[in-house]
């Protein structure tokens, strides 16, 4: 046997052993509930990001809505929300005629840029018609799958039908050009013409004269909140079609969906829309929940406007 070949002294083990039993209680003091804290954070981050998204998301809907086109309620038994709402693209003011309640012509003649007043194509809200001005320019000249709504007080653009209505048909085409011609909507004196492909008689004129612009592919627009146990999930469904009654579960047809959240456990939604006249607040709550047992909830509050 080499006489350079040892083994440890039972001393040397004993200190050892002590050594790592104060390496291992400190790991466990100090460094394991620092682990726990982080990954709680990151869990609790998580689920931040994805209720935040999905209120964005709903707010931005809600805020560039058709005025007095959101719809809410609460279904049955599930403790949820469904809100339904018809989401705009773009909008403008119409040329409106004196018949239609307008005195001042200068609304269409000077401040749109020095025209003539005569010159101006107004919109008739006493018979069916295909051509008007709006004041100003559109923010797109393609209309291609678009619809146009003036005048929507309520429920009209879920019930309207044919050429007498607040929303122009699917069938009927909008073409977008420049008044006078040969121009550049912007410049001096310049507006957009607006020809639809078949006479349209809005029911009721806006006292603001305000038009809006609506994608038919896009539209009309619900979330549906279910917390019920073995759902969870906040939904948003989107290209049905328009019904009186407002959906409060997944529409009917072939809608487009995505899921917003999962794991809701609780969401709610108030709105001041039917005690106010211009505008109203719409409050969204949503609790969700985690298999690790982390939990977050959110409030936002969308400011929307129902003036016409």
């Amino acid at each position: 046997m080499s006489p350079f070949r040892h083994g440890f002294t039972l001393m040397e083990m004993v200190i050892t052993i002590v050594i790592l039993g104060i390496i291992s209680t400190s790991f466990g003091i100090f460094i394991v509930p620092a682990i726990n804290s982080y990954n709680a954070q990151t869990q609790r981050a998580a689920l931040v990001d994805v209720a935040e998204e999905a209120l964005r998301r709903m707010t931005r809907d809600i805020r560039i809505a058709v005025p007095n086109s959101v719809r809410v309620t609460s279904p049955t038994g599930t403790g949820g929300f469904a809100i339904e709402l018809v989401p705009t693209v773009d909008g403008g003011r119409y040329c409106p005629s004196v018949a239609g309640g307008v005195t001042a012509v200068a609304d269409c003649g000077s401040v749109a840029g020095g025209l003539v007043p005569t010159t101006r194509q107004v919109l008739d809200f006493t018979a069916a018609d295909t051509e008007f001005d709006i004041v100003g320019c559109f923010q797109s000249t393609t209309f291609t799958g678009y619809r146009l709504v003036i005048g929507n007080t309520g429920n009209e653009i879920y019930t309207a039908a044919g050429t007498s209505a607040v929303i122009t048909p699917t069938t009927t085409t909008i073409s977008i050009s420049t008044d006078p011609a040969a121009t550049t909507c912007g410049t001096t004196p310049s507006r957009h013409h607006v020809t639809l492909s078949a006479a349209q008689l809005f029911p009721a004129l806006s006292p603001r004269q305000r038009l809006f612009v609506v994608d038919n592919n896009a539209a009309p627009v619900s979330y549906i909140c279910d917390p019920t146990v073995g759902v969870q999930t906040l939904r948003r469904y989107w290209s049905y079609a328009f019904t009186a009654a407002q959906p409060t579960s997944a529409p009917g047809g072939s809608p487009q969906s995505a899921l917003m959240a999962s794991g809701v456990t609780a969401c709610s939604i108030s709105s001041q829309t039917g005690d106010v006249q211009n505008t109203g607040v719409v409050t969204l709550t949503v609790k969700l929940a985690d298999g690790a047992g982390e939990t977050v909830t959110l409030m936002h509050q969308a400011l929307l406007d129902n003036s016409q």
